[in-house]
């Protein structure tokens, strides 16, 4: 192992803060994760059939001087044994690659490419089993889209698909707001909605979108039964119209006060959870 980095100027250390810059990240293909229970969650992703293989781990810079429990080192040994560089860093350092208050001593870089999915890869069951995809429209916040993907993750939903332009997923705010489910929950980036439909055509799901005054009431509807695709548009322009012609079904939910508008991530959210809920008896 190397000798413990304690300048900001090393190289590596460079590199690393770079990672905060969309830019950055996509052309190293690289973006990184830090925190006990979002690099717990990337180790559990790594067992798990879902997405076994496509978790792979770069870099894992630490100080040990932080580590209070058992935790930090059971989780550095997992990510060296799956193949990660392990980098001594001291205290200065690894709090200049935090993006926490607190550094908990620990931050790993993961590969991008290998956690991105095309739509032929998303799994398509052959039972019964009703199966939910979220649509993003054009997100413009990587704090929303890091907590669709946890809700989504949370109800067991079997992918996210983010429609370009879309606020990226790996940006250190959407990573930390997934608080680690980036590493549960399938991710396609598309720009081909005609390839989105054809793609939905052959897994029979139907189009169900979100609106704010338009369409059914969501628990007055049948929307949310069976295989649906669930669409959520731009938080500030909705659905667009090349989107809005796909729709089999729109939904709302009721607003009594004077707010214009739900956050889409906590519309997105309560969207989920009805769909759960009505397709429970299929599910459990």
């Amino acid at each position: 192992m190397k000798g413990i980095i304690t300048s900001t100027s090393n190289p590596n250390i460079v590199e690393a803060r770079k990672l905060a810059h969309k830019k950055h990240r996509h052309r190293s293909n690289r973006f990184a994760a830090e925190g006990l229970q979002v690099l717990r969650m990337a180790i559990e992703g790594m067992a798990s059939s879902r997405l076994a293989g496509h978790i792979r781990p770069i870099d894992v810079f630490f100080c040990d001087y932080l580590f209070t429990t058992d935790t930090a080192p059971d989780i550095l040994a997992q990510l060296a044994a799956a193949g990660a560089n392990k980098i001594p860093v001291s205290q200065q350092v690894i709090e200049a690659l935090s993006d926490r208050v607190l550094s908990q001593g620990l931050m790993a870089t993961f590969a991008i490419d290998s956690l991105l999915h095309s739509l032929e890869e998303l799994h398509i069951r052959s039972t019964e089993q009703p199966q939910l995809f979220v649509v993003l429209d054009r997100p413009q916040y990587p704090g929303n889209v890091g907590t669709l993907i946890r809700t989504a993750d949370a109800v067991g939903a079997d992918g996210m698909i983010l429609i370009e332009p879309t606020a990226d997923a790996f940006d250190p705010k959407s990573v930390r707001s997934s608080m680690g489910s980036i590493f549960a929950t399938p991710i396609v980036r598309t720009d081909d909605i005609t390839a989105l439909d054809d793609w939905a055509k052959s897994a029979c799901l139907r189009w169900v979108g979100a609106a704010v005054s338009d369409g059914d009431l969501v628990w007055e509807s049948d929307a949310m039964s069976g295989s649906i695709g669930l669409i959520l548009g731009n938080e500030g322009e909705g659905l667009q119209p090349e989107l809005g012609r796909l729709v089999d079904k729109t939904v709302r939910l009721p607003q009594r006060g004077s707010a214009e508008s739900l956050n889409v991530s906590i519309a997105g959210g309560i969207l989920m959870y009805e769909w759960l809920r009505v397709n429970r008896p299929s599910i459990y």
